[in-house]
Parts: structure tokens; C-alpha cells; sequence
């Protein structure tokens, strides 16, 4: 039987460990926290930090010393650069800790992608409010960033008569290095994108269109609040937006494993906002993905981290369902009251809810990923039914927020 140690253990990736444990496969699972509810698949536990090398990496080896692993992979949590490190350290299958790395730095990344022709939006490095100012009014429209945050932590979109003094200290603040970075907004829709890469070749089926709908409510926030598959775009720019992710894959140095991408279609164009070395989180990989196309990459992501060789082919969509995904993002207050979540699940469509939401707790409104409470995945026999059928399914969990 392999040993596979999974960095993380969130709530989002209890199902991925869930479906790992089911291969028959033994889990290693690393999460700080002792109750953390992927544990309950684990074979074996570590504590520490995964987002902290200096914490984590001391208590792999430590363990592998006793007890060997065979394989090591991230599920639902930004740590490629751990991963990496884990892996050459011990001598496991994995992607260059150099690649690893550029997927943790934006503006690294960027940077890569534009010495070797990878279409991506016009961006720079910013060092001060006064070249923040000045980006603006040359663009009109800029996305500022974190050059090395997770989670749309720290990002805003700004427009002419914009705060930029606000944004540049908003970015700054959740840099864990202090840079900050803009890119140009490109309009035009969005796209989540995840592939695994085997032999050098990027297969991707899966994409998903990324709903914006409140993007004027959650300004100057950038906050999705969901996502539907089979995307709607074009057959042609689906092809060129599997291409892109491919030579992105390429030019990062990564040859076997998984790429995540965030893609933008400008004019008809796609341009790559982000790519990640790892699994998505928000349930993508773990529910919406074999739920719209058949395909499990998170087996592909513990076959490809125990060194499997794998065939392309395997890895294409085996059908296309229509799921929506959408979350609950509340308003700012605390949270007064909701249903069981049986009502939920017995809502036409559904097939998969999930909630965090506790009476009492306070709500922050949409600043980033981390501000919604309930995720529900539902099917229909059209996108606007199975979008329909989700919203409907959160109207029934019927949660009250009192204002501060």
C-alpha cells in the first residue's frame, strides 16, 4: 500500500482525502490544527503548519525517519513551494522547486511568461502610491495585488477617482514580502481552468465560467460567487485557452502534475491572470470537476505524486453536465439564524451542499475568497436551470444577518 502524505486538511479537503483513503491508499495528513476534519481518513497525523516551510519540513522529515512516505501533494490549500521542497528533500517525484516557487510569486511568475511570449495582461511591480497613481491614469482600469498572497487576499480593482492610497496599503498589508504589484484590467469573462500535465502535455477538462454577477455590489472587492460548467465560450477559444495553459505549464518547468489556471478572454483572446502548481480548493477539484465532466484529478494529482506514468488521453472530459456552483456570500453583521441543511439538500437539482455558518458568528461582507458561508453544487438540464436550481437551494437555506 503507498503512503501519501497530503499537506492540508481543511474542510475543503476532506472529500479529496476521503476519495484518496477510498484507492486504497495510506494518508499522511499535515494540518495545525488537531481538529482538523480531514484527519478522520488519515492513517497517520502530523502537526504543523503548512504554510510555514520552517514548521513543516522538520516535522515531515521527522516522521519520514520513523515511518517512510512514498509521495507527497497538496490538496485545497497554496503550497506548491512546500510540496516541492518536501519532495527533493526526500527524494519523491515532483516539480523543480524552482518552478514551484514562480507559482508563488506573481510578479516572478509574470515576469517568466513574458520573456517567453505567454500572453498575459500588461502589468509592473509597484513601489509607492504616487506609481500606483500614475499606472491608473496610463490604463484607466488596474487589478492591484500581493505579489505573494493567496486566496484574493489583499486585491482590489480600481477605476479613475479610485482610492489608490487605500488599495496600495490594502495590497501591501496582506504581502507577506510588502510588494505590490498591478496588472491592466482586461474586461471580458473569466475562466477557471484545471489541467494535469503528463510527459510535458497539459490536458485540461476542465473549465469553468466564473460568475462576477456582484462584481459592482463587492467593489472595489474582486469576489466570485460561484462558477458553471461546460463553459459557454467558443469550441475555438476553449482550444486556444488549453494551448495558453500548456505553454504556461511549459514555461514554468512543470512537465508532470497539476496546473490550475485563471484565465481572462479579452477581445476575444485568452491571457493568463495566474497559474498554480496544485489542486483548486472552493470544491472545484473535489466536486464540480467529476461531477460535470467524470474526471478525478485528485487521483491524477496522488498518481502522478507517487510517480505513476500516466496516459494523456485518460484524463479528457468522459461527459458534460451542466453544474453550477454557487456560494453565499452574506452582508456584514452576525449571523441570527439558518435551516438544516436537509432543506437544502432536498431542493430540486442539488448535488452537493456545504456549510460553515455558526449563530452568532460575525460576518465580514465580501472582501476576498474567505467571505462566504455555504457552497451548493446543483445540475440541470440547462445552464439556466441548474443556475437557477443553485440560487434556489441557497434562498432555502434562509440566512438571517443582523447589522451591526
Amino acid at each position: 500500500m503507498a503512503r501519501l502524505l497530503v499537506l492540508g486538511g481543511s474542510r475543503q479537503a476532506a472529500a479529496g482525502l476521503e476519495r484518496l483513503k477510498a484507492l486504497g491508499l495510506e494518508l499522511v495528513v499535515c494540518d495545525m490544527d488537531p481538529d482538523a476534519p480531514g484527519f478522520a481518513y488519515a492513517a497517520h497525523r502530523v502537526l504543523a503548519s503548512v504554510y510555514h516551510a520552517e514548521e513543516c519540513i522538520p516535522a515531515v522529515r521527522a516522521f519520514h525517519a520513523h515511518t517512510p512516505i512514498d509521495g507527497v501533494m497538496c490538496l485545497a490549500c497554496d503550497v506548491p513551494h512546500v510540496v516541492a521542497r518536501i519532495a527533493d528533500e526526500l527524494g519523491l517525484p515532483g516539480i523543480p522547486v524552482e518552478s514551484a516557487d514562480l507559482t508563488v510569486n506573481k510578479l516572478a511568475m509574470k515576469d517568466r511568461f513574458q520573456s517567453l511570449g505567454v500572453a498575459i495582461p500588461p502589468y509592473r511591480a509597484i513601489a509607492d502610491v504616487k506609481e500606483l497613481a500614475g499606472t491608473l491614469a496610463e490604463w484607466g482600469a488596474v487589478v492591484v495585488k500581493p505579489t505573494d498572497s493567496r486566496g484574493s487576499k489583499g486585491v482590489s480593482l480600481m477605476r479613475a477617482g479610485g482610492d489608490v492610497n487605500w488599495a496600495f496599503s490594502n495590497a501591501q498589508e496582506n504581502s507577506p514580502s510588502g510588494k505590490v504589484m498591478a496588472e491592466k484590467y482586461l474586461s471580458g469573462p473569466q475562466v477557471s481552468t484545471e489541467s494535469i500535465v503528463v510527459g510535458g502535455e497539459a490536458v485540461t477538462p476542465a473549465m469553468s465560467d466564473r460568475s462576477y454577477e456582484f462584481l459592482d455590489r463587492f467593489a472595489p472587492f474582486i469576489v466570485e460567487n460561484g462558477g458553471d460548467m461546460p463553459s459557454e465560450l467558443d469550441d475555438a477559444v476553449k482550444h486556444d485557452i488549453a494551448a495558453l495553459v500548456s505553454k504556461g505549464a511549459t514555461a514554468l518547468g512543470i512537465s508532470q502534475g497539476i496546473i490550475k489556471g485563471d484565465i481572462v478572454v479579452h477581445a476575444g483572446k485568452p491571457y493568463i491572470i495566474e497559474l498554480a502548481a496544485r489542486l483548486s480548493g472552493g470544491y472545484f477539484c473535489t466536486h464540480q470537476i467529476p461531477l460535470s465532466t467524470g474526471v478525478d484529478l485528485v487521483a491524477g494529482a496522488a498518481r502522478t505524486a507517487l510517480g505513476e506514468t500516466l496516459q494523456p488521453a485518460d484524463w479528457n472530459a468522459k461527459f458534460e453536465r451542466h453544474v453550477s456552483t454557487r456560494w453565499l456570500i452574506p452582508e456584514s453583521g452576525r449571523i441570527t439564524g439558518f435551516s438544516r441543511p436537509e432543506a437544502v439538500l432536498s431542493s430540486p437539482g442539488v448535488l452537493a451542499f456545504e456549510h460553515w455558518a455558526e449563530i452568532g458568528a460575525r460576518v465580514g461582507g465580501a472582501m476576498n475568497a474567505a467571505a462566504s458561508v455555504a457552497m451548493v453544487q446543483a445540475t440541470g438540464n440547462t445552464r439556466e436551470e441548474a443556475v437557477r436550481n443553485a440560487e434556489t437551494a441557497l434562498d432555502a437555506f434562509a440566512l438571517t444577518v443582523e447589522g451591526d
